[in-house]
């Protein structure tokens, strides 16, 4: 393939939900466009696209594919992405790639809740936007119904630029309201002729509304046609791809994956109504230093800037890394600087991705999409330029990821395997967090889903790890109720030297929130002070484990007021014993209760779902805190218990059909209703006792 300038170049990312033949579709591109011999199916495992193995099982999308097509002296660059919300990072990813989103809606489900998402996305990314109606050979397809539904729920202003040719299993081709052309499809042969007959009056009555639309894009083009002249097919063209650069028009076209209608005219829209990435409005970036934001156009002759948006992991080549070149020109073998790492790179073995196959490529200009392995420390969001003329782009906007799963290696030997395979699967992807707890040494890692978090345990597997998957053990704490004043007192004679260590203290509670307060106020050198640090650690190492559950004790004054020493037996261990001791006696004598950990909940929905999530809320032991409309979707705030949002993003997935979201983080501690504590008491005693006799 050769190397094409800047304003030769399209990049096309195509998103929407699961099902609705994306891969399809790229597939009968890839087949029209002669990259492909032959037509590739998502069903049979011989999709151009869908090359990965766990996609190939499931026979659906989970990871960007890619793909490119040389049409009429253009290169046109292809990205899938999944339909699952699973994998939404992957679809963030895409768009940050590309140039254009083509947002694809099935002519038989129309607008799904997922579609909204990706479009809001996209715009959010600043990001033209073209609707793509699939399926249109489907025998429940309805065209103008979709639309309709478009228009409704997208809140777009949106331009018809085509029509189908027939209804379902008799679609054979579209015809083009621009130009009034018909493209037919037979047997995959695809003829072009001038729309004529009852075809032509239905385009010519739908192009009326592409001028209504286009001419309010343009002031002069508004004046001209509300003085009752008709727009010139210049005019209309002229219009409309200034319309979809500025991102203020969204045109609807439409294909059949299965029939190859309308992908020809789709090559073609292609090439001559979308932006190259010389027209697209410039990205911005921060130079180091000064911090100034600073456009930067597709210039090939200009300082190297480029955004790595993917990594990948290949058993044969390592870490592959996709990056889009926003200005200037990488070459094989450059030495480049990683600004985010502040580290230099050396850019060997560039290519770009043909579906399963690597394309090696000498160099790759601005607004050219590739890869490169074997990079030291390049993460994704990473930034690559010159030194000279360095800056950093801004974050990639990645969800975050919510559904948390713990994972025990099945012995010990295995400790070791997950931690380093864990470490590398999160490094090549953005949406996966892996945490030690500390205090329950867990390994816990946090996905978007149960899907990706399924696909994880299987590169796990195939890695040779073995584990166990669990819930994750709740923080709680022990709070005492009331001030006491105890002794701990330490004594031993076993012939010699023995061991003595007394001290009193008052131990009361504090407010929620304050944790462990050592203070000490002896008088007339009743303790020497050098073993005052060895009561608190013996008082503080005591309340790591409390009496009701075995949970730390925190909230907690602890001041020692009075003790006794000896000159030869006493010492730090016997006074470290002595602390200990008092600390667990002012459990037993002032009582305790549990404290769970409360999080501060933001959940994002259509004000159609607010009633069934606020009830779902108050049954989780929910409060709410207050409630934001913001355009067609209503933010509601509340404190929920860790302990009740277990797996909740998939329930609050599929309670609303995947259309809201949400995000937590920790508020804080607050008194466990009676009837809970006594269940966790009970269920942590019994794990407990189960412990000790494995």
């Amino acid at each position: 393939m050769q190397v094409y300038q800047p304003e030769q170049l399209r990049n096309l990312v195509f998103v929407g939900a699961k099902g609705v033949g994306k891969t399809s579709l790229l597939d009968a591109l890839a087949f029209h466009g002669r990259v492909n011999s032959r037509l590739g199916r998502v069903d049979d495992g011989t999709s151009f696209f869908d090359c990965d193995p766990h996609a190939m099982k499931r026979k659906a999308t989970l990871h960007c594919g890619f793909g490119a097509i040389e049409w009429h002296q253009h290169k046109i660059n292809l990205i899938d992405t999944p339909g699952f919300a699973d994998f939404f990072g992957e679809s963030v990813a895409g768009i940050t790639a590309a140039d254009v989103v083509v947002l694809c809606v099935d002519a038989v489900n129309g607008v799904q809740v997922h579609t909204k998402r990706l479009y809001d996305t996209a715009r959010a990314c600043h990001k033209p936007v073209v609707l793509l109606i699939t399926k249109l050979d489907h025998s429940q397809a309805n065209f103008a119904r979709t639309v309709a539904g478009c228009r409704e729920s997208l809140g777009a202003r949106t331009a018809l630029l085509q029509l189908p040719i027939g209804d379902g299993p008799a679609l054979r081709g579209v015809v083009s309201l621009l130009h009034l052309k018909a493209y037919q499809t037979v047997d995959g042969k695809t003829t072009t002729s001038p729309a004529d007959g009852d075809l032509l009056a239905q385009a010519q009555e739908a192009r009326t509304e592409i001028m209504d639309d286009v001419a309010e894009t343009d002031e002069r083009l508004m004046a001209k046609y509300l003085e009752g002249q008709p727009l010139s097919d210049a005019e209309l063209h002229h219009g409309l791809v200034e319309g979809i650069e500025a991102g203020t028009l969204v045109p609807i076209v439409c294909a059949s994956a299965h029939t190859l209608c309308g992908i020809e005219a789709l090559l073609n829209m292609a090439v001559d109504w979308l932006p190259a990435p010389t027209e697209i409005p410039p990205l911005t970036w921060h130079r180091l230093g000064s911090g100034d934001p600073e456009p930067l156009r597709a210039d090939p002759n200009a300082p190297l800037a480029a955004q790595v948006f993917k990594a990948s992991f290949d058993p044969g080549l390592g870490d592959i890394y996709f990056f889009r070149v926003v200005r200037g020109t990488v070459q094989h073998g450059d030495d480049v600087y990683n600004a985010t790492a502040q580290t230099n790179e050396r850019m060997g073995h560039l290519f770009v991705l043909e579906g399963r196959e690597r394309v090696e490529v000498p160099l790759l200009r601005a607004g050219d999409v590739g890869a490169a392995v074997r990079l030291k420390v390049t993460g994704v969001g990473h930034t690559l330029c010159r030194k000279d003329a360095a800056g950093t782009f801004p974050p990639i906007p990645f969800p975050e990821p919510m559904v948390q799963l713990a994972l025990h290696p099945k012995a010990k030997a295995d400790q070791g395997k997950l931690g380093m395979a864990l470490s590398k699967l999160a490094a090549v992807d953005p949406c996966l967090r892996v945490q030690i707890d500390a205090e329950f040494h867990e390994t816990i890692i946090s996905g978007l889903g149960e899907i990706h978090l399924e696909v994880l345990f299987e590169q796990l597997h195939e890695r040779g790890v073995e584990f166990e998957v669990g819930r994750p053990r709740i923080p709680y704490r022990e709070r005492i109720l009331k001030p006491v004043r105890v002794q701990g007192k330490y004594k031993r004679q076993s012939g010699g030297r023995g061991q003595y260590g007394d001290c009193w203290m008052e131990v009361s509670p504090l407010p929620i929130g304050q944790g462990i307060v050592f203070e000490t106020h002896i008088f007339g050198g009743a303790i020497p002070s050098k073993y005052l640090p060895a009561i608190e650690k013996g008082a503080r190492e005591a309340a790591q484990q409390g009496r009701l559950a075995g949970f730390p004790v925190a909230d907690v004054k602890i001041n020692v007021v009075d003790g006794s020493y000896h000159d030869v037996d006493s010492s730090d261990l016997a006074f470290q014993i002595a602390g200990s001791l008092a600390f667990k006696q002012a459990e037993e004598d002032a009582g305790e209760l549990l404290t769970e950990p409360i999080m501060h909940v933001e959940i994002t929905t259509p004000q159609t779902h607010v009633g069934d999530i606020t009830s779902d809320i108050s049954g989780r032991r929910g409060r709410m805190l207050g409630m934001d409309t913001i355009g067609e979707n209503t933010v509601i705030r509340a404190s929920l218990p860790l302990a009740e949002l277990y797996k909740y993003a998939t329930h609050l997935r599929a309670m609303t059909s995947g259309a809201a979201s949400h995000t937590m983080s920790f508020s804080h501690y607050d008194i466990v209703p009676t009837a809970v504590a006594e269940r966790v008491i009970q269920e942590t005693k019994q794990q407990r006792e189960a412990g000790q006799k494995d």
